[in-house]
């Protein structure tokens, strides 16, 4: 595609223009790409599939990071989904790099691919502009961006946050801790607002205390729990933005001689495989994330076959799971 752009002497996205036959682009330059990809036959399978029916049942998947336990269940989901109706799934993983995911994208328009679901990198809204200019639709999920108002699937995270605050309230809790994700990605913000708006409900928040963490790993909740049990007075239960970080507190609890939950409860959030199977299994509030992936994947789904959309942007509702990491203070 670049050697028909530079023949052709227009960008590698009016190429793509040309191909999927869009209408903005002028008799003259469609003449000029045409001729430039006749002269070179430029005509691998997917072009010349793409040139008669604009489609190559090939949709991306742009992730963050695929070592996630949570984005990997996603993954696995949206493909299921996409294999069941005839397509096919290239995944890209960003390693949450700006500049890597601008890369994927330019990729998806040279590949000729029909749409892309994507994770943002670091929670900001990425080079969507290279997508639409080739005419190629996109949808995000989990992860929303600030201030994007295209298709959409994401968690209810106000209310998550909200759920892990009132079930804590309920059990008689008024020193609480929230340790927090990045503070540049949208959903974790969310989440600790929700927290926050049910301890004002009650009357609670200045008793509260926050950590946030530059990532959503064990080693953070570890680090962040530490820091909390220096505070007076100590929290007697704590949310973390997500179960990992909740694991990596619950460790942090246990080499400071105390105990969960007798001394400290915890709460986690996705209710990821291995969060029933800590000791104590740990209380969470669940986020779907095959329903998430899946609902995703429909929705672009629905775009490519021209579809109006009712909801472009779905909101799934999370679920509060309790174990045994929460009981009633003393």
């Amino acid at each position: 595609m670049k050697d028909v752009a530079q023949i052709a002497g227009v960008s590698i996205q009016t190429v793509s223009a040309v191909i999927n036959n869009k209408p903005e682009i002028t008799a003259e330059t469609r003449a000029r790409v045409l001729a430039a990809v006749e002269q070179l036959h430029y005509q691998p399978y997917s072009v010349a599939r793409s040139l008669r029916t604009r489609q190559t049942r090939t949709i991306a998947l742009v992730l963050s990071n695929v070592a996630s336990v949570a984005i990997a269940s996603m993954a696995s989901a949206a493909e299921a989904h996409a294999h069941t109706f005839g397509y096919s799934l290239i995944l890209y993983n960003t390693h949450n790099n700006t500049e890597r995911e601008t890369s994927y994208f330019n990729a998806v328009v040279q590949q000729w691919l029909d749409g892309v679901i994507f994770i943002p990198a670091q929670g900001r809204l990425g080079r969507l502009d290279i997508l639409e200019a080739a005419g190629i639709p996109s949808v995000a999920i989990d992860r929303v961006p600030d201030n994007y108002e295209g298709p959409a699937v994401m968690l209810d995270n106000l209310k998550a946050g909200y759920l892990a605050g009132e079930h804590l309230l309920d059990l008689g809790h008024q020193h609480m801790g929230h340790i927090g994700g990045p503070k540049e990605i949208r959903l974790a913000r969310e989440r600790f607002a929700g927290f926050q708006q049910a301890l004002e409900a009650r009357g609670a928040v200045d008793s509260s205390r926050v950590v946030v963490e530059e990532s959503f790993s064990c080693q953070a909740g570890y680090l962040a729990m530490q820091r909390l049990l220096t505070y007076q007075p100590r929290p007697t239960a704590i949310f973390a933005a997500n179960d990992l970080m909740a694991i990596g507190a619950m460790r942090a609890v246990l080499e400071a001689g105390l105990r969960v939950p007798q001394d400290i409860s915890v709460v986690g959030m996705d209710d990821i495989e291995v969060a029933a199977f800590q000791s104590p299994p740990l209380t969470t509030i669940r986020q779907p994330f095959a329903q998430l992936a899946t609902a995703g994947v429909q929705l672009l789904l629905d775009i490519l076959a021209g579809k109006e959309l009712t909801r472009p942007q779905v909101v799934i509702e999370p679920t509060l799971i309790i174990r045994q990491s929460t009981t009633t203070t003393t």
